[in-house]
């Protein structure tokens, strides 16, 4: 396949509405390049938080994560740790050719 072809299919796979898992954003690279923490189940872990939300929406106004995360991590909060792992996650994607 000819890359300006690959380029414009991984850009079509990224655009529009997508529901990503933040599994599939906040990979282990994420963590250990932009916190302390080994993965995000070690942050999780060593947060001590008994997480039930469902979806990153329900996260984001976590008041006890957005704490930990300001207190533990370079991020204000979960959404801005959140919005960065996306952006590299979907410049990644792109980039894959």
């Amino acid at each position: 396949m000819k890359f300006l072809d690959k380029l414009q299919k991984n850009i079509e796979e990224v655009s529009g509405t997508n529901t990503y898992k933040l599994s599939d954003i906040l990979t282990t690279e994420f963590i250990r390049t932009n916190t302390t923490f080994r993965s995000y189940d070690d942050m999780i872990d060593k947060s001590g938080l008994e997480l039930t939300e469902t979806t990153a929406e329900e996260l984001y106004v976590n008041e006890e994560l957005n704490a930990f995360i300001k207190a533990n991590t370079k991020f204000e909060n979960f959404k801005d740790m959140c919005a960065l792992a996306y952006q590299e996650y979907v410049a990644k994607r792109v980039r894959d050719l």
